[in-house]
């Protein structure tokens, strides 16, 4: 008998391999399924990515923010420049500006709050420019006439007593 005999064995080794292999549900293998794809699919766009495009872009931004960091830099450092010439005491815009410029174009730098070369760079100008600067406050007072007082007056006050004569002590 060409027939194959199974043996009871045989039979239960092939029934656990069937119920083995059926032991998901339909949903939990779309589930895998779907995992599977997913994975299949973000391994391929990064097979797709463009390594080179990205590297370009890193080397772009990068040069961007240099160029940027270096902008803040300069621009601190002509507001600083503008802030000592500003207090120099010129007497208008136009010689502040000319004085900015003179220091901005011998890259003059600073140590803490101090610009080194530039009381050189101020003296020569005050030099060749004399009335450029404001006049000293030299404090000028009046004293008072009259009665024993040694007190000086400034102008104000001198100008309110010459109004109100009789409010002198």
């Amino acid at each position: 008998m060409a027939e194959e005999i199974k043996t009871p064995e045989t039979k239960s080794a092939e029934q656990q391999q069937e119920s083995t292999a059926k032991t998901y549900s339909e949903q939990e293998y779309n589930a895998l399924a779907e995992q599977l794809q997913n994975a299949n699919k973000t391994i391929q766009s990064y097979k797709d990515m463009d390594i080179d495009g990205i590297k370009a872009s890193v080397e772009d931004y990068k040069q961007k923010w240099e160029q940027s960091e270096h902008d803040r830099k300069a621009f601190e450092h002509k507001t600083r420049v503008s802030s000592f010439v500003k207090n120099l005491g010129l007497k208008d815009d136009i010689y502040e500006k000319y004085v900015t410029d003179m220091i901005l174009e011998k890259e003059l730098k600073f140590d803490g709050d101090k610009l080194i070369g530039g009381d050189d760079v101020v003296n020569q100008f005050r030099e060749k420019y004399p009335d450029a600067f404001k006049p000293a406050d030299t404090g000028d007072f009046i004293a008072p006439t009259g009665h024993a007082t040694t007190a000086k007056l400034s102008g104000v006050e001198q100008a309110f007593y010459s109004m109100n004569p009789n409010l002198k002590s």
